[in-house]
């Protein structure tokens, strides 16, 4: 009886073993990252409260060949493109920008980038990275926040729209 019940435990915890040994990790999936982002700011009028997301004039362009290009808006002028490269997903939370040219943060020219980002109210999407010197060469060992907000279309033109 003894030996039985012994069989009968080992069994039991061998098989638990080898389902939770099975399971393991899944297999990395790529999120939908393509589409037009905007940039945003959180603006409050007290310094405690992080106030309100705000539209900026700067744009992030991600295709679904993999190309990027970063492009702001002068209101009452043109467009500029102020950076443009590739970029490729490598984990459920990180993506790598290989930047070609960006007057906005030149140091990051012919160089490849990794972000963290999040996804969060089905058109929010969290970017941090990290910049470890400025174009001269000066360090600055500092990581940046930047939230972006996914561009949609509306279901029909809005009338206060003046083009």
């Amino acid at each position: 009886m003894k030996r039985r019940y012994l069989f009968t435990m080992l069994a039991a915890m061998l098989l638990g073993v080898t389902s939770v040994m099975g399971q393991g990790k899944g297999t990395f999936k790529p999120v939908e990252l393509k589409g037009i982002w905007q940039l945003c700011h959180y603006v409050s009028e007290t310094p405690d409260v992080p106030g309100v997301l705000k539209p900026s004039n700067t744009f992030k362009v991600l295709s679904d060949d993999g190309r990027i290009v970063n492009f702001t808006i002068r209101p009452g002028q043109d467009a500029i493109i102020t950076g443009y490269g590739t970029y490729e997903q490598l984990t459920d939370s990180t993506y790598k920008e290989s930047i070609e040219k960006n007057i906005h943060l030149p140091m990051l020219d012919n160089k490849d980038n990794v972000l963290g980002f999040e996804l969060s109210d089905g058109n929010l999407m969290h970017l941090k990275y990290f910049i470890s010197k400025d174009l001269n060469g000066n360090e600055l060992n500092c990581w940046y926040y930047e939230t972006w907000k996914q561009v949609g279309m509306p279901a029909k033109f809005p009338d206060d729209l003046v083009r």
